[in-house]
């Protein structure tokens, strides 16, 4: 995340994980940078441990001993990711954690969750229906379009109205 502007940084943290600017930049205060926080925060995630507890064992080892430290493994780190990421478009979104979760197990990036939720909103075909029907070979608004009379330049826009809060704003 070079050149990311702190703010940037405490937004992100926050949307991601929850961290208040406070605590993060209390915790940089101590010499941790933003990318420890991230990682950090994940793992405190993942373990479900204090983020202050894995930032000490970061602090002497490598991120793959706190990792093992922490009994972190790649199944654990996976699915956890994905409950993380869920909890998230829920509350970004609104869109139901326990249905991201399960489309995520089924194979679909949360990119295409959204975009079906999204198109669901304004038609009679749920999140399921549409993630089943529609194919990877046929773009978005095309398949909109085409299967339910959706106008490209309404999918644009409404898409614009449900932005990924968890993405850094480019630079004005």
């Amino acid at each position: 995340m070079l050149g990311l502007p702190e703010e940037e940084q405490y937004r992100l943290l926050w949307e991601k994980y929850g961290l208040s600017e406070e605590k993060a930049r209390a915790l940089k205060g101590k010499g941790f940078s933003y990318y420890d926080l991230d990682k950090g925060s994940m793992y405190a995630y993942v373990a479900q441990k204090p983020l202050e507890e894995v930032l000490e064992l970061r602090r002497e080892n490598p991120w793959m001993k706190v990792e093992l430290l922490l009994n972190i493994t790649p199944q654990l780190l996976h699915d956890r990711d994905l409950l993380r990421k869920a909890e998230c478009a829920e509350k970004w979104w609104g869109i139901k954690a326990d249905l991201v979760y399960r489309k995520f197990m089924e194979g679909y990036p949360i990119h295409y969750i959204r975009m079906a939720y999204i198109i669901s909103q304004h038609s009679s075909m749920t999140v399921e229906e549409i993630l089943e029907k529609r194919k990877r070979s046929v773009k978005w608004a095309v398949w909109a379009q085409e299967n339910l009379g959706i106008a490209p330049e309404d999918l644009k826009r409404w898409i614009k109205e449900m932005p990924n809060p968890s993405v850094a704003k480019k630079a004005k």
